[in-house]
């Protein structure tokens, strides 16, 4: 997740953690991409009131442009996003450290924050019809046949590792699906025990923020 800074001055926000031209936050500062599950409209609208006020303007439109991205990042038939994507939606290319092109773990995310972000603030009535389609896309798969994807839809032969956050993110996007899937993924997130073993942590992780959200217990205070 990315580190979000209230009262940092708009210089720094802008030029470190930005993109100056688009708004869309970076990967890393020094990188020319973003990624999908960075963008958190629903926080940057709560930095807008409470912000240093020379930010205040700076994060009413990082919502809105963040909000915007997210359609052009989501495939716009299986819901899938890629783990890093260029400015303008489309994947990126691949990295000396690796392809982050297809639909993987960072990815899980943006599912749980579209969800949220409906939840709150119910500004992009694209974030219902963004989580329908995502759960349309798992519906028939097992929790234990969860693979990498291309944003596409096409499997790799390569399992998950976190099967059980993906679950829990599938889950959360229920805050604004209203479609016939919406109560099956909450029914199986809850009969669904937190993992256990080497890779539990980040599969928890998401299990408790998906669980915060869906009791109602994820709040703006």
């Amino acid at each position: 997740m990315p580190i979000t800074l209230l009262g940092t001055a708009s210089l720094t926000v802008q030029g470190f953690l930005r993109d100056a031209k688009t708004k869309l936050i970076k990967f890393v500062p020094e990188s020319t991409f973003s990624d999908p599950s960075y963008h958190l409209p629903h926080f940057y609208d709560l930095f807008a009131l409470w912000a240093d006020e020379r930010d205040h303007m700076f994060w009413r439109e990082a919502a809105k442009a963040s909000r915007t991205y997210l359609h052009t990042a989501c495939h716009p038939i299986t819901g899938l996003a890629p783990e890093y994507a260029n400015f303008n939606g489309s994947p990126a290319e691949p990295q000396p450290h690796g392809d982050f092109s297809h639909f993987f773990s960072d990815a899980y995310r943006v599912a749980a924050n579209i969800g949220l972000d409906w939840a709150w603030f119910q500004k992009d009535i694209w974030q219902v019809d963004q989580c329908n389609r995502i759960q349309a896309f798992f519906r028939n798969i097992e929790v234990s046949d969860y693979r990498r994807y291309t944003i596409e839809g096409q499997a790799f032969d390569e399992p998950a590792l976190h099967p059980v956050g993906l679950l829990a993110t599938n889950a959360m996007a229920s805050l604004a699906s209203d479609g016939p899937e919406a109560e099956y993924f909450v029914r199986l997130f809850w009969h669904t025990p937190l993992r256990t073993g080497l890779r539990r942590y980040y599969d928890n992780c998401l299990y408790f923020f998906s669980l915060l959200a869906l009791s109602g217990n994820y709040r703006i205070y």
